[in-house]
């Protein structure tokens, strides 16, 4: 097979080197190379402006007349050239892609020389760059530099594979507790200032240089390999017991995966309150949104897997983009899909009861796989908005195609790959051919050509079987959509039926059209082993039908892909509603709770069917097949519930709760909430959220439970609880809408969180006039308040939708200004494509669902 497949890994490797040749006009020449920056701050939490300077140690390689470097909304009051005493004075001039130039009226020759430059700014108050954060009367310095942020803060070379030792020195009130990506080497006091140089980095981009300066209180964490300590807003220590438990053995089983230390001088986290994203890889610093920090000291089964999950994610990236990083932003999936792998394995490994291993994660990327607009994983990268462009697929489908490496070569042989990756390029830059050079060491087959195709291109294969064993492939896409023939090296875990054994062997299919005599007239074929392939598959309706008689011979990742299967082969026009619901009524025979939530998740893949017209049938079915099963659980958690059954309840409860229209659930719903504002901590913030949302839906909902909701937020200390609060009321009439929007532009919400509160009221709007009209008296506040991301990603974000009228409102708002934020264009681009598939789907399978409805 690697014969066979050799000439096109050969095309594609060119394609990929073409792709990230050094010296393109958005990224700064390499005649220039740092080795070596010093900067130092001046920063005030309680003043709006800062100041700097820094020396960059570089090698010039050849005569320049001019030096280029990164900064963006920074005043640059004096730049230079130093060798000696021979200095080249520079006069600044404003390029493209955040460029600029120091222009030298003399030849500089080649040589090593210091750029030496001074500069003042203002630190925003967004969630990006350097940036100040309010928290209970005490402000905050944060930093979020990752992906092309750290040129907000200070001038550099601010590309990936720039990876130089850096050193921090910060002058700053002297109450105020510093920290930096390294230790402490020297802090001096005078006149109330403390000035506190931090030990040189070890080589690292500068996406991976961090800081904070506040009034901390702190947490040792011990246990570690190295010394450790946990910053959070003053007042907050006694919230973290849960993460300072279970760090240590987090990282020690990194360690033990990687066969290597730790690789930096120490391990701190902050816990941030205002925070774009989840968390942030900063070498030695970690910050953290709040709410995956500070928690109860014994969070529940549920509330605990995604602070444990994303610590794991953090610590993983110590090795995989700190240690070894990626050399262009085209290959940011390198990062993130190995971080989200390595995570999935700890917990696995730690937490089995946490059913890590049932999670099927190419579900979190084959919708927007299937777009028809979606772009590779690996892509041309030029600007900021080009690199969060698709930014999920680094993760999911990053981490789904590793995922099928592992299952193909086995979990030591990736073991031994990586490790050998991790050892050849330590401290140094990468390419995916690197890794996939070290993976074919320890493979049997090909892996270079086949996961070229999987992310070098986008999309992926729909898998078609007939009865006489011939299997073709196209690339899989939503009905109605337009996409180019494709094809890939797939391989194919496959079992099938045949005589009354059940087979299985792996195959792998790279051209259009292959056929296996030995699957002619088997009885079924399940063509994906474990859920671990990355597409679709279709096999015969006689081959369904003996399938799902023998259901039992699939595990539950199988069966729940069985099902996700037949959903997505309706969403692609490739079957019917009646396939279906013939695979859900199949299925919801099944009693294990991981099963019985797939099949929920399922049925809620049609609520954009449900509609005035048929809501009273969808109620009645609901209330029949699944409110039986809610009675069962009860609403009430028991202290030998595992997992997969507080995830199915919350999950029964939200469905039942929002569409069952059932009188005695919404009595129910009315004591919960009324149980949980009085006592927090006496039901699940997930029973919560559906109890807070079923007690304000409607127009007739009671405005006094604002207040009532507003009262207990302004009361509480930890985050998810007040998240849970804020983010649960499902108001619709004029007055509460408008109160709820509102809280958007107030302290109470953060500008990261500006989003999620708009998104929460556009949500719950069938009709969304009211929305739009708020949006557009509020435009200028809403797009100062919010991150730059969130702005260039408003539409994707909060204007999808199902509704032909809500659709014309959004092309109404971001018309006259998606051409000026970077990256709202392409985001535009995004909702009208999902909201016109949405529409699609509702005139093809609308009458088709309300016969079923009927019928029941």
């Amino acid at each position: 097979m690697k014969r066979l497949l050799s000439w096109v890994s050969c095309m594609l490797l060119l394609v990929a080197h073409s792709a990230i040749a050094k010296d393109v006009e958005y990224r700064l020449p390499s005649a220039i190379e740092p080795t070596f920056q010093q900067i130092h701050l001046n920063i005030d939490p309680d003043k709006p402006d800062y100041s700097g300077s820094t020396i960059i140690d570089v090698t010039v390689k050849e005569d320049v007349t001019k030096v280029g470097f990164y900064q963006m909304d920074i005043q640059v009051t004096n730049a230079e050239l130093r060798q000696g005493n021979r200095i080249y004075p520079l006069r600044i001039e404003h390029g493209d892609f955040n460029m600029t130039w120091g222009l030298s009226s003399a030849t500089v020759p080649a040589g090593k020389y210091e750029l030496a430059i001074d500069f003042e700014g203002k630190v925003n108050t967004s969630s990006d760059g350097m940036y100040l954060s309010s928290f209970e009367g005490n402000n905050y310095i944060f930093t979020q530099f990752e992906d092309m942020h750290a040129r907000k803060a200070f001038p550099s070379f601010d590309e990936p594979d720039f990876k130089i030792p850096y050193q921090m020195t910060i002058t700053t009130p002297e109450q105020q507790v510093v920290a930096s990506n390294t230790p402490v080497e020297k802090r001096t006091v005078e006149d109330g200032m403390q000035t506190v140089t931090f030990m040189k980095t070890k080589p690292m981009p500068t996406y991976l240089i961090a800081y904070t300066v506040g009034p901390f209180d702190s947490v040792e964490m011990e246990g570690l390999s190295v010394p450790g300590k946990l910053y959070v807003p003053k007042g907050y220590a006694d919230k973290t017991k849960f993460v300072v438990q279970h760090t240590p053995e987090i990282l020690q089983a990194l360690e033990n995966f990687f066969g290597s230390e730790y690789p930096y001088r120490k391990l701190d986290f902050v816990a941030v309150p205002n925070f774009t994203h989840g968390a942030m890889e900063n070498a030695g610093l970690i910050t953290y949104r709040d709410s995956l920090l500070l928690l109860e000291d014994n969070p529940g089964l549920a509330e605990r897997s995604g602070p444990l999950n994303v610590i794991a994610h953090e610590l993983a990236h110590q090795w995989y983009g700190n240690l070894v990083t990626m050399a262009w932003w085209d290959d940011l999936w390198l990062n993130e899909a190995f971080a989200s792998w390595m995570a999935s394995y700890v917990m696995m490994e730690l937490y089995p009861e946490l059913n890590f291993k049932d999670r099927i994660i190419q579900e979190g990327a084959f919708s927007a796989d299937a777009s028809p607009t979606v772009k590779p994983v690996k892509k041309v990268v030029r600007t900021q908005p080009d690199v969060m462009d698709g930014l999920g697929l680094n993760y999911s489908k990053g981490e789904s195609i590793l995922q099928m490496i592992e299952s193909l070569i086995g979990t030591e042989n990736f073991q031994k790959g990586v490790q050998a990756y991790m050892k050849k390029h330590a401290w140094g830059n990468t390419q995916a051919d690197d890794l996939w050079a070290a993976l074919d060491k320890v493979s049997d087959f090909d892996l270079s050509a086949m996961m070229k195709g999987y992310l070098e291109q986008p999309g992926y294969p729909l898998m078609e079987i007939s009865n006489n064993g011939e299997i073709s492939q196209k690339r899989f896409h939503l009905a109605g959509a337009k996409v180019a023939p494709q094809t890939w090296a797939v391989p194919l875990n496959i079992s099938y039926k045949k005589d009354g054994q059940i087979k299985r062997e792996i195959v792998f299919i790279d051209s259009a059209t292959t056929r296996l005599p030995q699957l002619a007239e088997a009885d079924w074929v399940f063509p994906n082993d474990n859920a671990t392939g990355y597409f679709r598959w279709r096999i015969t309706a006689e081959q369904l039908d003996g399938l799902l008689a023998d259901l039992d011979v699939l595990n539950n990742r199988e069966k729940k892909n069985v099902l996700y299967n037949a959903q997505a082969l309706l969403n692609g026009g490739e079957t019917g509603i009646d396939t279906v619901m013939q695979v859900l009524n199949a299925l919801a025979q099944d009693e294990d709770p991981v099963v019985i939530r797939a099949s929920v998740s399922t049925l809620a893949g049609f609520l954009y069917l449900v509609n005035d017209d048929n809501e009273a049938e969808f109620a009645a079915l609901l209330n029949d097949k699944y409110m039986p099963l809610l009675n069962k659980l009860t609403l009430t958690q028991s202290d030998d519930d595992d997992e997969s059954v507080i995830r199915l309840r919350t999950q029964l409860y939200s469905m039942l709760g929002h569409h069952s229209d059932n009188e005695a659930l919404t009595a129910k719903s009315k004591k919960l909430a009324e149980q949980y504002l009085a006592d927090t901590s006496s039901i699940s913030n997930g029973i919560a959220r559906t109890a807070l949302s079923v007690v304000t839906k409607g127009e007739d909902a009671d405005p006094a439970w604002f207040e009532r909701i507003m009262k207990v937020f302004a009361d509480s200390k930890l985050p998810n609880v007040k998240n849970t609060l804020l983010y649960s009321m499902s108001y619709e009439d004029e007055v509460m809408v408008n109160k709820m929007l509102d809280l958007a532009l107030t302290d109470n919400v953060t500008p990261a969180n500006t989003i999620s509160m708009l998104g929460v009221v556009a949500r719950n709007l069938d009709d969304q006039t009211l929305f739009y009209k708020w949006l557009k008296n509020n435009t200028a506040a809403v797009l100062e308040k919010m991150p730059d991301y969130h702005v260039s990603r408003m539409p994707e974000f909060l204007s999808t939708t199902c509704d032909s009228d809500n659709l014309s409102k959004a092309i109404a708002f971001y018309g006259p200004i998606k051409d000026d934020h970077e990256g709202m264009a392409r985001s535009y681009e995004i909702m009208m494509d999902e909201s016109n598939q949405c529409l699609r789907l509702k005139d093809t399978y609308q009458d088709e669902f309300n016969t079923f409805l009927s019928s029941l």
